[in-house]
C-alpha cells in the first residue's frame, strides 16, 4: 500500500511511470531494430531426488515479445531526454520509460537537484535499475548492447556514450573492452549530483525475467564463444562463498573428488578464463547462482546438475540449457518451505548418495 502510495503521489507531483505496453507504443517511430521469436515448447522439469517443481511441471510454451533497438532524438514532441540515476530513461522530464522489469523505483526515486548538467549527443542506455548480478549483467545488459551493435554495427562504441549504474567490477570491463567500448565511454549514472541528459539515445527492451530472449543468447554465443574447437573434458564444481551454499559441502567435496572433478573455488577470473573453463566443460555441478551464467559459453551435450533450496527453485538455468541443448539435471533440496522470493539467500543441502547415484548416471 505504501508503494502504491509513493507511485500514485509520484504521478502527479513528479513523474509519471509508463507501463511496458504504452512505453513499447511511445516509441513506435523510433524503431531502429524489430525482430520476434517464434513460441518455443519447453520440457517438463523433473528434478533427480523426486521433489517436484513449481515451474514447467508439465511441457510448456514460451511465447516472447519482438526484440526492439530504438533510437529516440529530441523533437517537437519530445523537449528532453534524461538518463536517471538508476539508468531509466525520462521522457520531457516527466515519463518514466518501461522496457525492463516493471519501474517500481527505477527513476523514481531520485534526488530531484542536481547542480551539475552534462549533455551528450549520443547515449546507449542499456539497463534502467540500480541492481544487477554477474547474471543480470550478462544476460540482460550485455546482451542487448550485442543487439545494439547488431542493429547499428560496431562503430556505434565509438560515438556514443554508454550510460547506467556500472557495476565496477573487472567483468563488467572485461566484456566491454571485448565489444571494444572505450572505458572512457562508460559513464556512471549513479552521481547524485550530477544529470546526464542525451540528444539522441539507443534504447532495447528485455524479454521476461525467466525466459531472456533466444535471439539475445545466440548473440552472446555469436560473439563470445571460444571461436576454435575444444573437445570437452572438464569436470567442474562451482562452489560458492557467499549466500546460497551447500550446507554439506565438504561431504560434497569429498563425492565429487571421487569422480575426478575440479573444483571451481568462488574467486575472481577474467572473462576469457571463464568462457575457456566452461567451453571445456564436459560436466558442469554446482549450486544454483551468478557462476552458472557460464553455461552460455557450454558446447552442445555439456552435462548439468544444478542444486537448489527447496523454497527457491528459478528455471533460468533450465530454460538456458534447454535452448542450448545441455544436458540438465537438478537436485532439489527437501525443504518444506513454499516457492518465495525472500528465500533467494537461503543454503541448501545434497543428499551424497544420491548425488553420488547420479554423478555415476551422468558418466555412463
Amino acid at each position: 500500500m505504501l508503494k502504491q502510495s509513493l507511485l500514485e503521489t509520484s504521478r502527479r507531483v513528479w513523474r509519471t511511470p509508463l507501463d511496458r505496453r504504452t512505453s513499447i507504443k511511445l516509441l513506435d517511430d523510433s524503431i531502429l531494430y524489430k525482430q520476434q521469436h517464434e513460441p518455443i515448447n519447453i520440457s517438463a522439469l523433473t528434478s533427480v531426488n523426486k521433489v517436484p517443481s513449481r515451474f514447467f511441471a508439465t511441457e510448456t510454451t514460451v511465447s516472447f515479445d519482438p526484440d526492439y533497438v530504438w533510437k529516440v532524438s529530441l523533437n517537437q514532441q519530445i523537449d528532453s531526454l534524461t538518463i536517471c540515476t538508476s539508468g531509466n530513461t525520462l521522457l520531457n522530464n516527466k515519463l518514466l520509460l518501461d522496457l525492463d522489469f516493471r519501474i517500481s523505483g527505477a527513476g523514481i526515486l531520485e534526488w530531484p537537484y542536481k547542480p551539475h548538467q552534462i549533455t551528450y549527443p549520443l547515449v546507449v542506455a542499456p539497463w534502467s535499475h540500480l541492481w544487477c548480478s554477474y547474471y543480470d549483467y550478462v544476460i540482460f545488459v550485455l546482451a542487448k548492447l550485442c543487439r545494439i551493435e547488431e542493429a547499428l554495427g560496431k562503430e556505434i562504441w565509438q560515438k556514443a556514450k554508454i550510460c547506467y549504474p556500472l557495476r565496477q567490477t573487472a567483468f563488467e570491463l572485461g566484456f566491454m573492452r571485448k565489444l571494444g567500448i572505450p572505458e572512457s565511454s562508460l559513464i556512471d549514472t549513479r552521481a547524485r549530483d550530477t544529470g546526464y541528459h542525451a540528444e539522441s539515445v539507443v534504447l532495447g527492451n528485455n524479454q521476461d525475467w525467466y525466459f531472456p530472449s533466444p535471439y539475445d543468447i545466440e548473440l552472446l554465443r555469436k560473439k563470445f564463444c571460444l571461436q576454435e574447437k575444444v573437445k570437452p573434458y572438464r569436470k567442474l564444481y562451482v562452489s560458492r562463498s557467499g549466500r546460497r551454499q551447500v550446507k554439506n559441502e565438504a561431504q560434497v567435496r569429498e563425492v565429487l573428488k571421487e569422480f575426478d572433478f575440479e573444483i571451481l573455488e568462488d574467486v575472481s577470473r577474467t572473462v576469457d578464463e571463464q568462457i575457456r573453463l566452461f567451453a571445456e566443460a564436459q560436466v558442469v555441478v554446482g549450486p544454483h547462482g551468478a557462476g552458472l551464467t557460464n553455461l552460455l559459453w557450454c558446447q552442445p551435450g555439456t552435462k548439468v546438475l544444478e542444486f537448489l533450496y527447496g523454497g527457491y527453485t528459478p528455471p533460468y538455468f533450465y530454460y538456458i540449457s534447454q535452448l542450448l541443448g545441455l544436458e540438465y539435471h537438478r537436485m532439489v533440496d527437501n525443504s518444506e518451505d513454499p516457492e518465495d522470493w525472500s528465500l533467494i539467500g537461503m543454503d541448501m543441502m545434497v543428499d551424497v548418495n544420491i548425488l553420488k547415484r547420479q554423478l555415476k548416471k551422468m558418466l555412463e
